[in-house]
């Protein structure tokens, strides 16, 4: 963890999840606080710029995508569902390859 000062915090828990938690941190060799402190850090780090949930391209303008098959750089794809199961993004002309070798169940959408 950092360097930097530490302040003291308190949470208030549930009895019985407190009690496992501890059996946890002893098993892993670190202190709560070092296992909270580590959680807390792994969250902030995740959504420092926000929800990463929450695609913000379309307030940016336009944003190049990468097409599932040839890997080209476009900037918008075919969401397509294939008989597999898989849905990715591919490019018109991969679309119209997959489509003739017949892997193609349906195409969902533009991204």
């Amino acid at each position: 963890m950092s360097t930097k000062m530490k302040i003291r915090t308190t949470i208030y828990l549930d009895s019985a999840i407190q009690k496992e938690f501890r059996k946890v941190c002893d098993r892993e060799g670190v202190s709560m606080s070092q296992k909270v402190e580590s959680m807390i850090a792994r969250h902030v780090a995740v959504h420092m710029k926000g929800n990463p949930q929450l695609r913000l391209e379309t307030f940016f303008g336009d944003v190049e995508k990468k097409c599932f098959r040839c890997e080209g750089i476009y900037p918008s794809l075919h969401k397509v569902e294939f008989i597999s199961g898989l849905i990715k993004g591919v490019c018109s002309e991969c679309l119209k390859t997959d489509r003739e070798r017949g892997v193609v169940k349906r195409v969902c959408g533009v991204l």
